[in-house]
């Protein structure tokens, strides 16, 4: 097993994290990866103890996460997803039980990186959820074809309906920050409705329009619609953080489809950045509100 410091170090000079990333070792880490791998339970992965693929993900997808600041190097990152990938392998549970200890780890395992706790926190947190995904969820794709085109149809369904919730709560959303926020996140969901959707056809199904925030009133967005016109920010993030957690709750029920591979490894990425986008929700309402806001716009009458 490597340490922490042979983890990083190995990428060095291969374009991936960056030249602080050598100086990055921690002098006395809490627990080594070998002390990690000895505390997994069997039957566990190998792979828990922070492996490279995972290094290689975080390297590939770190710049395009909710939480990320641009000011920020990639080396800044690297300390914290591997801290919240073993943390979870030692303690297990709920990160927000674990946080204090995996806080305290993080003063002698963060090397030259420029994170605070706080910043650091929601990369920890996205690993340690990786990590917990991982352990939870596992496919033998037994799935016959008609249990994959429903699942299929209930993810492609779900996204469509969370990406028309998002661009109506950007529509009224009181600040210009938000409102950008809102429609990345209805982007996001767009490219997993796209995602499915070309699934679905690939599988000769035929796919015609789909989302129905106006018509179902059982689905979660719809509620987003009845608050226009009064509600406050707080309001509309409220609403779309169940709204992502719905989306999450649908992704959890097809990781336990025993759906192909190349299937369920799409669902837990989808998975993975609906609790990331829910977890920064739930963080911007946490925040002060601004102000100077401006005066919602009033919802036209065609709405």
């Amino acid at each position: 097993m490597q340490s922490q410091a042979g983890q990083w170090s190995a990428r060095e000079g291969d374009g991936g994290w960056g030249g602080d990333v050598a100086a990055a070792r921690p002098a006395a880490p809490v627990a080594s990866l070998a002390q990690a791998a000895a505390l997994l339970r069997p039957g566990d992965p190998e792979h828990a103890a922070y492996p490279l693929s995972e290094a290689d993900y975080w390297r590939e997808a770190y710049a395009g996460e909710p939480y990320h600041d641009p000011a920020r190097s990639a080396g800044d990152y690297g300390p914290a997803y591997e801290l919240g990938w073993v943390s979870y392998h030692l303690y297990g549970g709920e990160f927000d039980v674990a946080e204090r200890v995996v806080a305290n780890d993080w003063l002698v395992r963060k090397g030259v990186s420029k994170l605070s706790w706080d910043e650091a926190r929601p990369a920890a947190r996205a690993a340690w959820q990786r990590a917990e995904n991982a352990r939870s969820y596992a496919t033998d794709g037994s799935a016959g074809a008609a249990r994959v085109g429903e699942v299929l149809e209930a993810l492609l369904e779900n996204a469509c309906d969370g990406e028309l919730g998002l661009r109506e709560a950007a529509e009224h959303a009181r600040t210009a920050e938000l409102a950008a926020h809102f429609e990345a996140l209805a982007s996001q969901c767009a490219s997993w409705s796209q995602h499915w959707r070309g699934e679905l056809e690939r599988r000769g199904a035929a796919v015609g329009e789909r989302g129905s925030v106006t018509g179902a009133a059982q689905r979660v967005w719809l509620q987003i619609r009845g608050l226009f016109g009064g509600a406050g920010d707080d309001a509309l993030l409220q609403e779309c953080e169940r709204g992502l957690d719905d989306i999450a709750r649908q992704c959890r029920d097809a990781l336990q489809a025993n759906l192909p591979r190349e299937l369920h490894e799409a669902a837990q990425r989808q998975l993975e950045q609906a609790q990331r986008h829910a977890d920064h929700v739930r963080q911007l309402r946490q925040q002060p509100a601004p102000t100077d806001a401006p005066p919602a716009r009033s919802p036209s009458l065609s709405q």
